[in-house]
């Protein structure tokens, strides 16, 4: 028998309300000490700056200013080229403040505003989960300071690079052709889509993590048949999972085609786990993912059948790093000068990656997307463009969120120990990462030409 539910619970705050429908990330805000959202706005402003500076140069195609920008641009403007852009929200908001300034300036602020946004909400899960690390922090200078960590840990995150050495000089006996492109790093900053499409790919994630754990409590306390586990699941729970991830296909879908195979294959694992007893609940998170499904295949038989403005066969093709080793000649190199940080920090830390969800899959996400890039790639003169790096570096991306939150964690619970030398070399490779992705962003300001970085 059903029990009844009672009016005595805690009313809710508002920030909580937020949360119940925009994700976990929107509470954080409320938590935020007075001091740290100051903190927090002066750098969001600052670092807004430079990218709306960068972007507006490469818009209006100032000499070396090389992107895609131009090609955003004529989209705005309606203006047909070479490239098909089937997933319109990145264009509908640019388009929306090309009626405030010109196709140009609005490509560039739709570009910075969405970025900014990603900063903004990936603070709120960086707080959420060193809150999580720390419960007994509730307020005090400690929380101050957690408070100061999330935020420069968060503005750090977004201009973290690949390592590399300097210009003209081979890395450990290897020569690379881009010390970008082939190694590849969490924050292509010359891909306004990939940018654009990262706040909600943010959602995505930690709400998907988060719908992991509650249908694991869910097949646990089941006992009705399918159709009452089913219509019993939280829908209302689910939904800044289903609504981010289709945001996500809607701005940019290279983080959506590595995610849902990663969702599908937990959610197979946790079949077999629960013997079939989660099977109503993963029909239903699968449920809400349909929106977006329908909307992927509309992409795919938009972009990827027929022929291409050039008249070439379109499509998928698979084969063995046939892109990848055009960039570069050794591949484990280039993935250990990619991910150095998370990699180290990764051997030191086996029991934190079995106990924290969001910590294992955001290294599941790295997985599926490195084999997707390795082994498929698209038909036509946009093989090299290399278009499944995307989605490995949003990969990338993830896994250097979680081990930054790993970071702080050891920093703090090794300090009195022996480990505290691992703690010197963690922070040692971070800012290794740290000073090459500002030199490249510092490059790119300049004007200079990406591709020859």
């Amino acid at each position: 028998m059903r029990q009844k539910t009672t009016n005595h619970e805690p009313k809710k705050t508002r920030g909580q309300r937020l949360a119940d429908w925009a994700g976990s990330w929107a509470l954080e805000w409320e938590r935020q000490s007075a001091g740290d959202r100051v903190l927090f706005v002066l750098l969001l402003f600052l670092y807004s700056a430079v990218t709306l500076y960068l972007f507006v140069m490469q818009c209006y195609e100032i000499p070396n200013f090389v992107s895609d920008m131009p090609d955003y641009v004529d989209k705005v403007r309606g203006i047909a080229g070479r490239y098909e852009f089937p997933y319109p929200l990145f264009f509908t908001v640019a388009r929306l403040l090309s009626f405030l300034c010109g196709a140009p300036v609005a490509t560039a602020m739709a570009a910075m505003l969405l970025n900014g946004l990603g900063i903004w909400i990936a603070r709120g899960y960086v707080g959420g989960s060193l809150r999580a690390s720390f419960p007994k922090l509730s307020g005090g200078l400690d929380s101050a300071r957690l408070d100061v960590s999330a935020t420069l840990l968060t503005f750090a995150l977004f201009l973290l690079g690949n390592l590399y050495s300097p210009k003209n000089t081979a890395f450990f006996g290897f020569d690379y052709a881009y010390r970008c492109m082939g190694i590849y790093t969490p924050n292509p900053i010359w891909n306004a889509t990939y940018l654009a499409a990262r706040p909600f790919a943010l959602i995505c994630f930690f709400e998907g993590c988060r719908m992991l754990t509650r249908l694991d409590d869910l097949w646990r306390q089941r006992h009705g048949g399918f159709v009452e586990a089913f219509f019993g699941f939280p829908w209302r729970e689910s939904l800044p999972f289903a609504l981010s991830l289709l945001l996500t296909t809607l701005t940019k879908p290279s983080f959506t085609i590595v995610i849902v195979p990663t969702l599908g294959i937990l959610l197979l694992a946790q079949l077999i786990e629960s013997r079939g007893r989660s099977l109503p609940c993963a029909a239903a998170l699968c449920a809400v993912m349909v929106p977006t499904g329908l909307d992927l295949l509309f992409q795919f038989f938009g972009v990827f059948s027929g022929t291409n403005t050039m008249g070439e066969e379109t499509g998928i093709g698979f084969a063995f790093a046939a892109v990848w080793s055009n960039y570069s000649k050794n591949i484990p190199l280039s993935i250990l000068m990619g991910m150095a940080l998370p990699i180290g920090v990764l051997l030191l830390n086996g029991k934190e990656f079995l106990k924290n969800r969001c910590y294992r899959v955001s290294w599941y996400v790295y997985l599926v997307a490195t084999g997707m890039f390795l082994c498929l790639y698209e038909k036509g003169f946009r093989m090299l463009h290399a278009n499944f790096s995307w989605g490995y570096m949003y990969g990338m991306f993830f896994v250097f969120l979680m081990t930054l939150v790993v970071m702080i964690q050891n920093t703090v619970q090794w300090r009195k120990s022996f480990k505290m030398v691992f703690v010197l070399a963690e922070w040692g490779v971070f800012f290794y990462h740290l000073v090459c992705g500002v030199n490249f962003l510092l490059y790119a300001l300049q004007g200079k030409e990406l591709a020859g970085f």
